[in-house]
């Protein structure tokens, strides 16, 4: 694991001590296995490809947009701190994408399944947290709304709509992101997985394994596609508020597809994989919002005190 940038943290109005509370309030209440992930513990590793639509490198100079096929790993997972959590509980939801693009020079996609995010700052994200805590186990969403940030109340609402198949959600990357194209255009606005075609799910949500016996079952009739799309931010929005979601009529780019082929043989492998949202290629940066590097910092503390020394 490389040195967590707490300088970068500082810079960006963000400390040790912030990073700290996050990932202690994040864990509070909850049993995590060693070794385990404290968030989004149980989850199934796939591998497929992913190829870059001509209209990528007018968007991004990134070398995953050159046109070349690139090795994809990609995580789908549940909610939660238990990795055998009955996946049709609402405390399941939202379910949560981490993908690798790339080899040398690879990016690295984290996002969930809810557009937006429950705060807008840290702060408010730290009073989530801990308003969810103490109401254990009384309702969260009554909690929610005691927090001053309609968008909590939103996201806990959201939480309550089970998924039919990983491979039938949109996947939003939350963070607002910088894209450099070869001309120099630079470009500000959110990433997002999103199924290419909308379709009716078939089957009975009867059993608490039923997301990753649908994926297998559909990885058996053949490769599953899901595509990548930006959606540049709208004049008026600021792009730094996590907590709003944006217009779905927004008009958006497709940067290329993925195409999901098999379940990886080597499951167990996922217990010290880390998928570091800040992995990013020259040409594509974070844009920057107050919730960035509190989120990497804490990200990154619990990925260290996942895997030891």
């Amino acid at each position: 694991m490389p040195d967590i940038e707490f300088e970068m943290l500082e810079r960006a109005g963000m400390n040790k001590e912030m990073a700290r509370a996050l990932l202690d309030a994040l864990q509070a209440g909850k049993r995590a296995e060693p070794g385990r992930r404290v968030n989004h513990a149980r989850g199934i590793l796939v591998e497929g490809r992913f190829r870059a639509t001509r209209a990528a490198p007018r968007f991004c100079l990134a070398e995953v947009f050159g046109g070349a096929e690139q090795r994809v790993l990609m995580r789908f997972s549940s909610s939660g701190a238990d990795p055998h959590i009955d996946q049709r509980s609402p405390l399941a939801e939202p379910r949560g994408l981490a993908v690798r693009i790339g080899h040398d020079a690879a990016m690295v996609l984290v996002g969930h399944s809810i557009e937006g995010f429950p705060a807008r700052d840290p702060e408010q994200f730290l009073d989530v947290l801990n308003a969810a805590d103490a109401s254990r186990p009384a309702c969260a969403g009554a909690a929610m709304e005691q927090v001053d940030c309609p968008m909590s109340a939103r996201f806990e609402a959201l939480r309550q709509r089970p998924a039919g198949s990983f491979t039938a959600l949109d996947y939003h990357m939350l963070h607002p992101y910088r894209l450099v194209a070869n001309d120099g255009c630079v470009r500000i606005g959110r990433l997002s997985m999103r199924a290419p075609r909308l379709y009716a799910v078939n089957g009975t949500r009867d059993d608490p394994d039923y997301l990753d016996k649908r994926l297998r079952s559909e990885l058996s009739k053949g490769p599953v596609a899901l595509v990548m799309q930006f959606t540049a931010v709208a004049e008026g929005v600021d792009p730094a508020d996590l907590s709003r979601a944006w217009d779905p009529a927004l008009p958006s780019v497709t940067l290329g597809q993925l195409w999901l082929e098999r379940v990886a043989p080597q499951q167990d492998a996922q217990r010290r994989l880390v998928f570091d949202p800040a992995s990013l290629p020259e040409g594509i940066g974070f844009a920057g919002d107050p919730m960035l590097y509190a989120r990497l910092g804490a990200y990154r503390l619990a990925a260290s005190q996942r895997l030891g020394p």
